[in-house]
């Protein structure tokens, strides 16, 4: 497939996450005229009662296969528009798809990362025999996911409901590692020989914290969740001044997390430290239990490392440790990632988040490792033995969501014992609440929710545009929140 015409060019770029969730084609030319090479895309819409969509898929100038679309909705404004136009035609395209390719995906026509998300709205708007047609029927999501689905939605259910209009959730972030794995695509930095650019960062993210208190006085806080990178890279003497500064303006909330995360980064100290500054959740992340498999991804640890500073978290006392695997590391099996999963729930983790390995195809990392990685077949066994399993050890699954270039289209899980799911997880996947995100790179969230409406606020990335704009960063804040 050469590329997509379609007379609804907006749309492009959500026809071409359609045409890779069946192919490896990350090069997806937008044709300015109908081809005879790759789909063609006739896209009519009727504002009186819904859309049409025709998608037809060409191959060396034959048309394989042609698939028509009808989607009758009432419009009740432009994003409800704009909304069904879109949903007419990706549902064309991946209908025409799975008919040339004799398959189906599990999560169907569905590209985005909040499946759950959609699945509840329609819930709430229209009923849970609604909801479920819709996925099976529209959407073509299969039996297993839509279960899925409806296992969280039930979970999460009276969280939702329990949040107050006057509420935010607060998230802060510290960007930096000790070492950075060879699979990671997030924007972290290794922290300093010398400390300086933490030090300067602290002082930075203590200023921002501080200016926040016109939002703070405003909002009562439902949760904290200080995240990374790796919170516990920093020194003791910086960890304190972030703690302390989150700990002065928003000493009431119902939940605090700290993202411990690398073992190599935990002390005594360290978690003496998080737990006096009330933190009731915090993260000890295994990964995988295959000492060969750590040092393959650039992890700095050992399983016995991890094992120890686990059982050495458990005697502070918090309410609930979490340990995230992943599914999907080249070498690895379903027996690997089964045993994974045993291990750390033998070790008590209260909750587990299953990853599927997400890389970009042409990074290094991906280039290095082109023939150990999983198909798509054992990753979607290593994702269903791991809830079954899950299951099996009295955890549910309480919030979900999808990334890019995931192994096997499938999802991150995360699963918990009865009372110790994460709020905020679940607040951010779902969208139901405005978030206060403090630090680089951070985007504050919101919430209109009477208007189905999000507005953001991002911060810089950059260290030095952070240090150097973080008034700035701050007004912006001030301004949607106030």
């Amino acid at each position: 497939m050469s590329g997509i015409f379609t007379d609804s060019p907006q749309l492009f770029s959500e026809l071409a996450l359609e045409i890779r969730l069946f192919t490896d084609d990350r090069h997806i030319e937008e044709l300015s005229a109908p081809s005879q090479q790759g789909f063609c895309l006739v896209h009519v819409s009727d504002e009186t009662d819904g859309f049409y969509s025709k998608a037809e898929l060409f191959i060396d100038g034959t048309c394989v296969c042609s698939k028509e679309v009808k989607l009758n909705v009432p419009f009740s404004g432009e994003l409800e528009f704009k909304k069904y136009k879109k949903r007419a035609a990706k549902q064309s395209v991946y209908d025409c798809l799975r008919d040339y390719y004799k398959k189906d995906m599990p999560w169907g026509s569905l590209t985005g990362i909040r499946p759950t998300k959609l699945f509840r709205q329609i819930a709430f708007s229209d009923g849970l025999d609604a909801a479920r047609n819709k996925f099976l029927n529209e959407f073509f999501v299969s039996n297993e996911k839509l279960a899925l689905s409806e296992e969280i939605f039930n979970v999460q259910r009276d969280i939702i409901l329990s949040a107050k209009p006057d509420e935010i959730d607060v998230y802060v972030g510290i960007p930096f590692c000790t070492s950075r794995c060879a699979y990671c695509s997030f924007s972290s930095g290794l922290t300093s020989k010398t400390g300086e650019a933490e030090r300067r960062y602290v002082d930075a993210l203590v200023k921002e914290i501080s200016l926040m208190k016109p939002v703070f006085d405003k909002y009562a806080v439902r949760s904290i969740y200080i995240g990374g990178g790796t919170p516990t890279a920093l020194e003791c003497a910086e960890l304190e001044r972030v703690l302390d500064a989150v700990c002065a303006v928003s000493a009431n909330s119902i939940e605090f997390t700290v993202e411990a995360g690398r073992p190599d980064t935990i002390t005594p100290d360290k978690l003496k430290l998080i737990k006096q500054a009330g933190a009731g959740r915090i993260s000890v992340n295994a990964q995988t239990t295959c000492d060969r498999t750590l040092e393959r991804i650039g992890r700095v640890h050992t399983y016995a490392d991890f094992v120890r500073v686990f059982e050495l978290a458990k005697t502070y006392g918090f309410d609930a440790i979490n340990t995230d695997i992943i599914a999907g590391l080249p070498g690895e099996t379903s027996n690997e990632v089964r045993k994974t999963l045993e291990d750390v729930v033998s070790l008590g983790a209260e909750n587990v988040t299953v990853h599927t390995l997400a890389i970009k195809h042409g990074s290094k990392f991906a280039q290095d490792n082109a023939k150990a990685f999983t198909d798509s077949n054992e990753a979607e066994k290593m994702i269903s033995d791991a809830r079954a399993y899950t299951s099996l050890m009295g955890y549910k699954p309480y919030y979900l969501y999808r990334q890019k270039y995931m192994a096997g289209n499938l999802e991150n899980v995360g699963y918990a014992l009865e009372g110790k799911e994460c709020i905020y997880n679940i607040d951010i996947m779902e969208e139901t609440m405005s978030i206060l995100a403090l630090g680089s790179g951070g985007i504050s969230k919101r919430l209109f929710s009477q208007e189905d409406r999000i507005e953001r606020a991002a911060n810089v990335k950059d260290l030095k545009n952070y240090f150097e704009r973080t008034e700035e960063m701050a007004e912006r804040k001030l301004e949607l929140f106030l």
